[in-house]
């Protein structure tokens, strides 16, 4: 009995989250979970049938924006910082749990793409070209454009200036650290197309 009362406090509690969150963000959320981290100054538009799960952050900074397509699925404990630039994750899109995507310049994963678990997008860089400048003080925007329909195994790695083309598939814990030339799979450290 305890445990029947115990699983009906908790969907109660989520369709009061879910009807909080569908007010905030004027949309229509699969589920919105508990224990999620806002911190949102920019922009935010976030399509139909959302899920955001348990313990997600979403940080979206002044001047910055974060879209979020019908259909999508951010998995728990996903971390997702939009600063200075616009992240874009369109439709029927997954991220699993504990992903990060960092977007200070600017993300853009198409429909139908599958991010693995553990997987990071980090969308700025440091250099060290110049001596007389501290590395802190070198950095790079260029931003990590994702096709549609791509696969990116567990804790896969895409670094900053990366563009992946549609009908893409990159193995489990490979790094991307130039952009890919045509479609195919990739796997390694750096990503390599074997097929």
């Amino acid at each position: 009995m305890f445990f029947k009362a115990l699983k009906l406090m908790n969907w109660f509690a989520a369709q009061c989250r879910k009807v909080v969150y569908n007010q905030a963000f004027g949309t229509q959320f699969k589920y919105f979970g508990k224990a999620c981290t806002l911190e949102i100054s920019g922009q935010v538009r976030i399509g139909k049938n959302v899920y955001i799960g348990d313990q997600v952050s979403l940080i979206v900074e002044p001047g910055a924006t974060l879209t979020i397509a019908d259909n999508s699925f951010i998995g728990e404990s996903c971390y997702i910082k939009c600063f200075g630039g616009t992240v874009s994750i369109g439709q029927d899109v997954s991220i699993n749990s504990k992903s990060f995507i960092n977007g200070c310049g600017g993300v853009s994963i198409g429909d139908n793409t599958r991010i693995g678990t553990q997987s990071i997008i980090i969308a700025s860089n440091h250099k060290f070209d110049d001596p007389d400048i501290l590395v802190k003080d070198q950095i790079t925007k260029q931003g990590v454009s994702l096709g549609e329909n791509i696969w990116l195994g567990a804790r896969v790695t895409v670094l900053d200036g990366v563009k992946i083309p549609d009908n893409s598939v990159i193995g489990a814990c490979s790094l991307v650290s130039k952009t890919l030339a045509e479609p195919g799979i990739y796997v390694g450290i750096p990503a390599r197309k074997i097929k």
